[in-house]
């Protein structure tokens, strides 16, 4: 490695070299007992200052200029050895009289010759004679603080480039075991921040089935400006030229051309970000997506940087084309396919979920039981696509008038079970009854046939109609048994007594 890598100006930022540097120093005291060694770095204006050493004394100035006779020389010599220089004649280096010391100083030059970083100044005592030094010592010294910055440059380096592969391993482990499309911006903010300084990541998603539009997917930081959920048209803005191109972007408010838009034409007159750089999710033309990272304030990004972020951001790419699969076959394993709400098995596991949790915590819980009344009739008489189609517009219904929090499935056949948490049998029976209303009231109507349907109802409640899922279940049952004995089209709370129909 050339004495061109010599950097000693960060010599306070590494803990380690500024101790090997104070060892040196101590070598030439060992040596030198009388003299006082001080070490001078070259900044970037090409003044040489004062290092701060527990070995210095206040004898000389915190700041040398280039133009002094001695720096002089040691800039135009062919070699990086120490030389004799005169006090009297260099006395701009001193801050106290020269004449306190002997005629000569000592300064060894760090780095290469012409293209010096620094340099030991060693005042000698009037009692030491310059026959007796060996400049040999002040050489090996200077040098050898010179390879140490050299070694300690190159272990930075290294430590920088460990650091980012940690970090890489650390973004993809947490990717693979994240679980939803947030969690996933939650980890690349977390860890993207140790590249890129940004003060909001947006990740927005490309659907394939819709390509004309993106979609503001998930946001991480302050939501001013955007709301989840928003669509624009890949069209004249930022984001839109990195979906179509699969390039990243870089926009800087200093700059003198201005986009036309951020992510949709003529926002960015308002837009409160002065710097915004955008990374698609795969490098390909009309991609899935791109991760956007805005910050209040601009920053110097290096590219070592923008490659790092690419990676990472093809990694969430990857993540969430994973995820999606995953859900997919989630979906197939948990979801009916033909209502779209809870299938048996996964309805039952729910069912058990919600079931611990309210004993743990004492909270309530309400099960309803669904039966289309005279199904068999619709099935009979238009056939089983009518019926699937009654069905489907049924689930819709029950959808629409539970809470997001409530869980409806598909318990067999015309039945459904809807598990309801945190509430009670009185807002339930309102809940229930509106969905008697909305099923008597609805047009049921496919290939300009059209039918009527009616629902009935039972509802059992936790503890009090049991404490078990195959108790509340079995009193819901028994309950929307007598709604139906009782005419049907009706919701009928579970009172004892009341049996199912396996055992009326």
């Amino acid at each position: 490695m050339a004495l061109t890598d010599i950097d000693l100006v960060n010599l306070e930022t590494k803990p380690f070299f500024k101790t090997q540097v104070r060892h040196l120093i101590d070598i030439l005291y060992s040596v030198y007992p009388e003299l006082n060694a001080y070490l001078f770095v070259k900044d970037s204006d090409q003044t040489f200052l004062l290092q701060d050493l527990p070995t210095n004394e206040s004898h000389v100035f915190e700041s040398i200029l280039p133009e002094v006779p001695a720096i002089k020389e040691i800039q135009a010599n062919s070699s990086t050895d120490s030389i004799l220089i005169l006090n009297q004649e260099n006395a701009a280096i001193f801050s106290q009289d020269p004449d306190k010391w002997s005629q000569h100083s000592i300064l060894s030059p760090i780095g290469e010759s012409g293209d010096i970083s620094g340099f030991i100044l060693s005042i000698l005592p009037e009692s030491l004679s310059t026959e007796t030094i060996n400049l040999d010592v002040f050489n090996h010294v200077a040098s050898s603080i010179g390879a140490n910055s050299v070694t300690s440059n190159l272990l930075e380096q290294y430590k920088g480039r460990s650091d980012h592969l940690s970090v890489m391993l650390e973004v993809n482990t947490h990717l693979n075991i994240a679980a939803t499309k947030t969690d996933f911006l939650y980890e690349i903010s977390r860890f993207g921040k140790y590249f890129i300084q940004f003060d909001r990541a947006v990740l927005v998603l490309h659907p394939e089935n819709t390509p004309e539009y993106f979609a503001i997917d998930s946001i991480e930081g302050d939501e001013t400006g955007l709301q989840q959920g928003m669509s624009y048209p890949v069209f004249n803005s930022l984001v839109s030229r990195s979906i179509i191109t699969g390039q990243y972007f870089v926009f800087k408010d200093s700059h003198e051309s201005k986009p036309e838009g951020i992510y949709h034409t003529g926002d960015y007159q308002d837009y409160p970000y002065k710097q915004v750089i955008g990374f698609p999710l795969s490098k390909v033309k009309n991609g899935p997506g791109v991760l956007v990272l805005e910050s209040r304030d601009e920053y110097p990004v290096k590219q070592s940087e923008l490659s790092i972020f690419e990676m990472i951001s093809q990694s969430l790419g990857a993540a969430l084309t994973r995820f999606s699969l995953y859900e997919r076959l989630n979906n197939y394993a948990t979801i009916d396919t033909l209502t779209h709400l809870y299938n048996l098995r996964a309805l039952k596991q729910r069912f058990e979920e919600e079931l611990a949790r309210a004993g743990r915590y004492q909270n309530s819980l309400v099960v309803l039981f669904l039966d289309i009344d005279k199904f068999k009739l619709v099935n009979d008489t238009y056939g089983h696509l009518m019926g699937d189609f009654v069905l489907r517009e049924i689930s819709q219904i029950v959808r629409d008038s539970i809470r997001t929090s409530d869980i409806p499935g598909r318990y067999g056949g015309e039945e459904f079970v809807v598990i309801m948490v945190n509430t009670d049998a009185e807002a339930c029976m309102a809940s229930a009854r509106r969905i008697c209303d909305a099923v008597r009231e609805h047009q049921f109507e496919m290939n300009e046939i059209s039918v009527e349907s009616r629902i009935s109802i039972g509802l059992s409640e936790f503890p009090r109609d049991g404490e078990s899922m195959s108790e509340l279940i079995q009193s819901a049952d028994a309950a929307m048994y007598t709604a139906k004995r009782r005419g049907g089209d009706q919701v009928v709370k579970y009172e004892k007594g009341m049996v199912p129909k396996s055992r009326a």
